[in-house]
């Protein structure tokens, strides 16, 4: 079972693992790195013969969500990771290497399953149905239990598989229609509520990439220059996951959402150690392992039921608080010790999520840089309780951010992979010298930077890279080596 908060460790080291094929294995520092063999083509027409999701008039009514979870509970675990485990041997071998008769049977075997999926991609809406917002004083939205997410990403490998069969048998309408499949179930994946969902629904989107990349490189492959410019950018939208983290601490601990409100001091006293248990038990659920541990950055001078007034922060829980509320000296003093320190430490809090979220909103080349200082700034602040809540609540903003520039890169990066293929078709199967001598399309920039793609040429290969500054993770980078193939 996976609870929400536990995300920074179990969700990107088990869930966001994309199962990558052998030929597709970073080598370090790449996060992308991959050789394309490819052959020269113009864009087809019409030249939208091709898509990669399906248009807004082929949708119907309804909610996508109960098909999906009614697949993966409909059979045993046995079954569950047959569907999951048999394609990814198949899915890490070359299309030509794929053993087609045992791949075929394996897809007709599933053909009710892969049916449901085709048919629940095309629903207008996917509603999830959390109760995170009932207020659950026993769990709050951090202990959301979420088992339909590893379920969601079962799913995965046989479609990978349905559109690479469909490549080997050089059925290229078939492969885009599964693709329009594969990339609309991601999207309804990112729809749940949280961060998770979204992270989920990239580390899918990441393994539909591979797949069009492996249809760029098929002999006679329609070039999907116009199918990949008319995604919508970004393909998985990040903004309503971090406005509903936004209010996260609010929505665990109603309490510190309601300082404002006149209390006796045994009150304020019952609050904060309400506050400190609550922090306690996030704290343990942020680190590895069954048996909690308070990591080494929460104060080890802080119990529980030690009394406000013999806290370390106290006084500058005192500054902050006559700074911050324009209150004298005399008048804090006269509030209760616990009053101040949560004051002190929900008002640090919105000074320090205040440091992520405005970088969140700006796009990838302003917002890295910013993100890193706050990651930077909050990793080297003292420990102390006025920090226990962005240390708990924050920092995987800027990995989210990272995966979802990555993979808008990849899609821009395939889309200059496609416009070099028509500069081929209309000059002798050459590639440019450099990428603005590509005039049959326009190019798009690298979303990282905001800038062209860096681009070169050696002989009769081209290089396509993608390096973000400031990117807080810099095994992050994206390169193609883009050969032209002779028939």
């Amino acid at each position: 079972m996976i609870r929400l908060r536990r995300w920074p460790v179990l969700v990107v080291a088990v869930l966001l693992a994309p199962a990558l094929r052998a030929e597709d294995k970073p080598a370090s520092p790449w996060a992308v790195d991959r050789f394309l063999s490819v052959m020269p083509q113009t864009a087809p027409a019409p030249a939208f013969k091709y898509r990669l999701l399906p248009l807004s008039t082929d949708l119907k009514e309804g909610n996508a969500v109960p098909i999906y979870l009614r697949l993966a509970y409909e059979q045993d675990d046995a079954a569950r990771k047959y569907w999951t485990e048999a394609p990814r041997a198949w899915n890490q071998m070359p299309v030509d290497k794929v053993p087609l008769d045992e791949a075929r049977k394996f897809l007709q075997d599933h053909r009710y399953m892969l049916r449901q999926l085709e048919l629940g991609a095309r629903r207008r809406s996917a509603e999830w149905n959390y109760t995170a917002d009932a207020g659950d004083v026993e769990r709050g939205p951090i202990g959301l239990l979420l088992p339909d997410l590893q379920a969601m990403r079962s799913y995965t490998p046989m479609q990978i598989l349905q559109v690479r069969v469909a490549l080997a048998q050089g059925d290229f309408t078939a492969a885009a229609h599964h693709l329009e499949t594969g990339l609309a179930f991601s999207r309804h994946v990112a729809e749940g509520p949280t961060l998770i969902h979204r992270l989920v629904a990239i580390a899918l989107v990441s393994e539909f990439a591979g797949a069009v990349a492996d249809f760029t490189e098929r002999p006679d492959a329609p070039n999907l220059y116009w199918a990949l410019t008319a995604l919508p950018h970004p393909l998985i939208d990040l903004r309503p996951a971090e406005e509903w983290e936004y209010r996260m601490v609010e929505l665990q601990i109603p309490e510190l959402g309601d300082l404002e409100r006149a209390r006796t001091p045994q009150q304020w006293d019952g609050v904060l150690r309400r506050v400190r248990a609550e922090l306690q038990l996030m704290a343990g659920l942020t680190t590895e392992g069954r048996n909690p541990k308070i990591p080494d950055w929460f104060p080890k001078d802080v119990t529980v039921g030690e009394a406000a007034a013999k806290s370390p922060d106290l006084a500058a829980a005192r500054k902050f608080v006559a700074r911050s509320k324009g209150l004298s000296a005399e008048q804090v003093e006269t509030m209760p010790p616990a009053q101040a320190l949560l004051l002190y430490v929900m008002g640090t809090f919105h000074q320090d999520r205040d440091d992520f979220y405005r970088a969140a909103y700006l796009p990838y080349p302003q917002c890295f840089p910013l993100l890193e200082a706050a990651h930077n700034r909050l990793r080297d602040a003292p420990s102390s309780e006025a920090h226990v809540l962005s240390r708990i609540f924050l920092p995987a903003l800027n990995k989210v951010i990272s995966r979802q520039a990555r993979v808008e890169r990849t899609f821009a990066a395939l889309r200059v992979v496609e416009a070099l293929r028509m500069y081929a078709a209309a000059h002798d199967g050459k590639l440019p010298e450099k990428l603005n001598d590509v005039t049959e399309v326009p190019l798009p920039d690298d979303p990282g930077t905001g800038r062209p793609f860096e681009y070169s040429r050696g002989g009769e290969t081209a290089t396509l890279v993608s390096q973000v500054p400031g990117d807080p993770l810099p095994s992050n980078g994206l390169r193609y080596r883009v050969t032209i193939r002779k028939k």
